[in-house]
């Protein structure tokens, strides 16, 4: 027997496909081939169990991937909350959560088209739907985009695609793929719209937009439009600026992450006193120093302004450091969000002048840090401008204009898990140069998992990040601008120089300027206006054929007419002749 009639008589073969698809394609960072596989699978059998009402079989289906899921992603959660216990059922739950989500995308996906009718909505809708399902579910989630069925990596020549249309438009890619690909599947196996649907055979019969032959004519488009939108990465180059030449201004850049150790052995967590005396080193190479999340604790307002006095002995003019630190409250807020006692986790970039920026993370790991902390629920991301003078290489008119010879460099910051969410840095009333980044990991997974959501958001933003994560087994580096791979992973600082384009490109992407819902908007026009087209064109060549059928049925009459007339001619000359 041909696998194709294995897959016909024995359905639930899927199951076991999609759940080892699903192990491997859904880990914490889940690249795009596996994952258009997967949904494709995916598709095939709603195509099947739908129409068959085979309900036990989506059960099952749902209970094994969530399955599949929660195994896939269990080594980076077991230590991520108070007790492995919890953090299994946390994962599951999560994953189940997930699941179902997929799960209600695809059942929308088989009824809508089927509503719309014709091809452009069988292409089209259900990318529309999967992109809008993650965008809500990014919205809702207390984690954002973690655990979603977005690619993070392997995006192949998409990449080009976040400034404009952020995940949104690789979610929609996804799906356009998975969508074509299970359609070239669907044909070699059963046509389940033929087979198991016969609404959408009589819809074909009276609509020319959702014939047959139309089918293969949509496929070939969807292939050549997405294989298109891979042409501007061949022409683009996403690359780093040079660190010396004329047009731009390199500056250094360091992650300050001390180990105090013996022969190797750490001997104390790292203390105020080793990040001052780890930055004092590195301010000699660096003008900009970020410290990792909850470097320093502060218990009260005397230990914080103590501590900024400490570090203003030390610090040099034109210098930063970005502290990353957690405070206990002792005074309430007068928009009510912080009480008396609460803790909070926040970044203050201090300088010579004293302290110049300060942000609040928007967004807490739930359990772990929700419990305990309390997150700056109207907090927005914001730029301060750093001036830097000339370097030693340079001469100041050569440098910048008067009167200071100095040149901007703008700077933003937001705090781990704010990263996982794409609005992030959208409050921004324009690109800002350098965007600060600490993070607190608890895993490798995790660490690079959250290393590659900063990564994106960089891209998105059309800016450069500096992330600096002091958790176990963290990653830390620069991103955007083509920097793919972080710099080193765990424990030890280290000094880079970056550099941005001069006179610098302040204005946003597009995608920072319309977010999320500018990038549906132009998806969901793509799915109106190609349905409107098509069915506008349906129903002027319906038009067409019948106008033409009543001109050949004139022409008809006319000539039957005709001919009745010449023949009562004829017989009236032979009865003059007779």
């Amino acid at each position: 027997m041909a696998i194709s009639g294995i897959l016909i008589l024995y359905p639930s073969v899927y199951l076991g496909a999609s759940s080892v698809l699903a192990f491997g394609a859904l880990s914490a960072t889940p690249s795009l081939p596996p994952l258009v596989l997967l949904l494709a699978i995916l598709r095939l059998q709603t195509e099947t169990v739908i129409p068959r009402r085979q309900w036990n079989l989506a059960a099952g289906q749902l209970i094994l991937t969530s399955t599949a899921i929660a195994l896939a992603n269990a080594a980076p959660s077991w230590n991520a909350l108070s007790t492995p216990f919890v953090s299994v059922i946390a994962v599951a739950g999560l994953s189940f959560t997930t699941t179902s989500a997929a799960a209600t995308a695809l059942v929308l996906g088989y009824h809508i088209p089927r509503v719309l009718r014709g091809n452009w909505a069988r292409f089209t809708a259900f990318p529309a739907i999967w992109a809008t399902t993650w965008a809500i579910a990014e919205y809702v989630s207390p984690i954002g985009q973690l655990a979603a069925w977005s690619p993070l990596i392997e995006l192949a020549g998409y990449e080009w695609v976040r400034p404009f249309g952020g995940q949104v438009a690789i979610n929609w890619i996804v799906a356009m793929w998975a969508t074509v690909l299970a359609e070239v599947l669907g044909a070699w196996i059963v046509d389940p719209y033929d087979e198991a649907d016969e609404d959408v055979e009589g819809a074909t019969h009276q609509n020319p937009a959702a014939r047959p032959g139309g089918r293969k004519r949509s496929i070939w488009v969807a292939v050549l439009a997405l294989l298109a939108l891979t042409v501007p990465s061949y022409w683009t180059t996403d690359m780093p600026p040079p660190v010396s030449a004329s047009d731009v201004t390199p500056f250094g850049v360091a992650c300050a992450l001390p180990y105090p150790q013996r022969n190797g052995v750490l001997t104390h967590t790292p203390q105020l006193a080793d990040y001052i005396a780890e930055s004092k080193t590195l301010q000699s190479e660096a003008k900009i120093i970020l410290w990792p999340e909850s470097a320093v604790h502060f218990n009260s307002p005397g230990d914080k302004k103590n501590a900024f006095a400490e570090i203003h002995k030390v610090i040099h003019n034109s210098v930063y450091y970005g502290v990353g630190f957690e405070e206990v409250v002792h005074e309430d807020s007068s928009d009510g969000v912080w009480k008396v006692g609460m803790k909070r986790n926040g970044l203050a970039i201090v300088g010579a002048e004293g302290v110049v920026y300060e942000y609040y993370k928007q967004h807490l790991v739930p359990i772990a840090e929700s419990f305990g902390m309390t997150p700056a629920k109207d907090e927005q991301a914001a730029i301060f401008t750093i001036q830097l003078p000339h370097p030693k290489s340079w001469t100041g008119p050569a440098w910048a204009p008067g009167p200071n010879h100095t040149r901007p460099i703008s700077l933003s910051a937001s705090i781990c898990l704010d990263f996982a969410y794409s609005s992030t840095l959208h409050s921004l009333s324009s690109r800002p140069a350098l965007v600060l980044a600490p993070a607190r990991t608890w895993h490798p997974t995790i660490g690079l998992t959250m290393w590659q959501h900063a990564r994106a958001r960089a891209a998105e933003t059309g800016t450069t990040l500096l992330w600096c994560d002091g958790g176990a087994g963290g990653v830390s580096g620069l991103a955007g601008h083509g920097r793919r791979a972080f710099r080193q992973a765990g424990p030890g600082s280290w000094v880079q120089v970056a550099s941005v384009q001069w006179p610098f490109d302040e204005g946003r992407t597009p995608f920072a300027v319309g977010g999320t819902r500018a990038a549906l908007f132009v998806i969901f026009f793509v799915v109106g206006a190609g349905w409107a087209t098509t069915h506008v064109g349906g129903t002027l060549e319906e038009g067409g054929r019948a106008v033409g059928a009543g001109v050949r049925r004139l022409a008809d009459v006319w000539r039957v007419a005709v001919a009745v007339r010449r023949r009562h001619a004829v017989g009236e000359q032979q009865s003059l002749l007779g």
